[in-house]
């Protein structure tokens, strides 16, 4: 008799289930999880043989189990529900949707990350962790681009010079649904462009901005990247943002301005486009929207300080002056706002 045949075998539809369900933790070359036989969290699994699981604990347990990979032909939980929202999706993007989830999901604790761990950019470990993926390695990155070809109407992993953005920023809609990812490399950071935008929900309008307002936002801060707006959010968790993907894209936000009017009424609107002539001229754009929705009043513009032209770069120079000025900025709002309101009243 083969000898693997005595093993006890575990089945699960899929390594990343696997791995989360085992709280699974990155250890470089393989994972230390929970052992399934005597639940002690010192279980590892091999990375170059993921379906072998052993238990470290020769005297106490030391259980050997074999694990199995079977797709299940059911409709996933959250393939039903996209089935549902977006009926124009093939099964196969509806799988890889929700394929790419899981693994951001599992990914964002399950991996170690040099490029993250230690912060990024000025942004914190949690800041960056929270809303930053990486894909460790060219490997892993030409993987996930072979398992989304459906979402992105092409098969980069054999792009080298895509495979080297290991970096994914994930932006989900109201539904939690995955919406768009923006793509950057710590493998290579001379590449260029450095940001490349990706939509991954091809069944939706596609957005030429990013959105993020939470229902317990008091502020708004526009911003001309997606890292500009997070470094805003690093010093405010609650912070809700639109960030642009450049500063002439400022057509699709002013229609959503419009459009959406009740979204802003009782929020602080902080302007942070970058400090260069297109960045004012981007927020001349904004403001007059703003503007002629009558929510003026709720406006102000984010002042930088000597030096520096954009948020990101302020929170990596001198952050405790670039937290000093947000709030500055949105307490003078609020104030003014007040002012307002009591010669209204009088």
């Amino acid at each position: 008799m083969h000898k693997q045949s005595l093993y006890k075998r575990l089945v699960y539809q899929n390594i990343e289930d696997a791995l989360a369900e085992l709280n699974a933790e990155d250890k470089g070359r393989y994972y230390i999880c929970n052992c399934p036989e005597c639940n002690e969290h010192e279980a590892f699994i091999y990375k170059n043989n993921t379906n072998f699981i052993q238990c470290n604990r020769e005297n106490h347990c030391g259980e050997r189990m074999l694990l199995q990979f079977q797709e299940k032909k059911s409709l996933h939980p959250e393939i039903g529900k996209m089935q549902e929202t977006y009926p124009s999706l093939s099964d196969d993007q509806k799988e890889a949707l929700t394929w790419s989830m899981r693994l951001f999901s599992f990914a964002k604790t399950g991996f170690k990350s040099e490029a993250l761990d230690n912060g990024y950019r000025g942004l914190s470990k949690e800041t960056a962790r929270k809303h930053i993926v990486d894909l460790q390695n060219k490997e892993v990155a030409k993987y996930f681009f072979k398992k989304t070809s459906s979402l992105l109407g092409k098969d980069y992993s054999n792009n080298s010079w895509m495979c080297k953005r290991n970096l994914v920023f994930s932006l989900y809609d109201k539904s939690n649904i995955l919406d768009r990812v923006l793509l950057r490399s710590s493998i290579d950071p001379t590449l260029e462009p450095k940001e490349i935008q990706l939509i991954m929900n091809p069944s939706k309008d596609t957005k030429d901005f990013f959105i993020e307002i939470p229902e317990e936002t008091k502020t708004v801060v526009f911003s001309e990247s997606l890292l500009d707006a997070l470094s805003f959010r690093e010093v405010d968790e609650h912070c809700g943002f639109i960030a642009l993907t450049g500063a002439s894209k400022t057509r699709q936000v002013q229609a959503y301005i419009r459009e959406n009017k009740d979204t802003f009424t009782d929020k602080h609107i902080l302007v942070a486009m970058d400090d260069d002539k297109a960045g004012w001229k981007a927020t001349r754009k904004l403001v007059f929207a703003l503007e002629k929705e009558g929510l003026g009043e709720n406006v102000s513009l984010f002042r930088y300080s000597d030096g520096y032209q954009d948020a990101n770069e302020f929170l990596q120079g001198n952050r405790e002056q670039f937290t000093k000025r947000y709030l500055q900025d949105t307490n003078q709002l609020e104030q003014t706002k007040q002012n307002v309101n009591e010669i209204s009243l009088s």
